[in-house]
């Protein structure tokens, strides 16, 4: 017998030892008779305690990782369509903390051997999709370029939350030095975006991450898409329209290049 029902069996029946029997009253008559006590007990199970992981207490003022690389700076759609399961066009509307990328978001247990990979620091950004009125004949703000894309993100959805790699946590800094289209709250931006850090792996450290806004895309901002048509890529200034027509035209050539199974 499970402990917590021992006890609320003992304690019905001192329950019962206390009121007495009930009152013998005349037959048929049933309104002398002293309610009867029932024990209803149930089972609680208490959760076992779990102790905290270890994490790496090395830097105990922080630490400050930057991630240098040379990027090529020239807008070329046919490698963007090729590296992304989704490319999505809406604004900034909030910044979420930012955060480990560990299950429990603290430190890894070894920072030399766990940091850049399997685990980061990243900043989690809302976007609420939508199109400039320029490019509301050209597409929709989602255009899926992978099987995954299409059908791990719903084409009805009105937003998404990118997962830009840097930021700090704690005292903990990650710099990335590579990002050429910063997110911030206001700007239009067009993101590519997959949903592992790497676009083919299948690893549970870089699966979609849950934020506090819903599953986070890992993403980079492709071009910024300013108010009077114009769209900054890199340190090219090139239309709006110029950019997602590359776009859509080097999807029709990867569509087109794709064998039908």
């Amino acid at each position: 017998m499970r402990r917590s029902t021992l006890l609320a069996v003992i304690v019905a029946m001192l329950l019962v030892a206390a009121c007495g029997a009930p009152d013998a009253g005349p037959a048929g008559d049933v309104s002398d008779v002293s309610p009867e006590v029932v024990a209803s007990p149930t089972a609680t199970d208490v959760p076992p305690t779990v102790e905290p992981r270890a994490t790496d207490t090395r830097f105990p003022d922080g630490l400050v990782f930057s991630i240098m690389g040379q990027t090529d700076t020239t807008f070329r759609p046919e490698l963007q369509v090729r590296g992304y399961d989704l490319i999505v066009i809406g604004r900034v509307v909030e910044e979420l903390p930012a955060r480990w990328t560990t299950p429990d978001r603290l430190r890894p247990n070894d920072l030399y051997r766990d940091l850049p990979h399997p685990y980061t620091i990243v900043t989690p950004y809302v976007l609420e999709l939508g199109l400039p009125d320029e490019l509301q004949a050209m597409t929709g703000p989602i255009i899926p370029l992978s099987g995954r894309g299409a059908t791990e993100f719903s084409m009805d959805a009105t937003r998404i939350v990118v997962l830009l790699e840097g930021g700090k946590a704690g005292k903990d800094v990650v710099e990335n030095a590579t990002v050429a289209v910063p997110l911030t709250v206001g700007a239009r931006v067009m993101v590519g975006a997959h949903a592992t850090r790497t676009k083919d792996s299948d690893a549970p450290s870089e699966r979609v991450l849950p934020t506090e806004a819903g599953p986070g895309w890992w993403g980079i901002a492709i071009a910024g898409l300013n108010d009077d048509g114009s769209a900054t890529v890199f340190d090219e200034s090139l239309t709006a329209t110029e950019v997602v027509g590359g776009i859509l035209d080097a999807v029709e050539q990867m569509t087109a290049a794709t064998p039908v199974p």
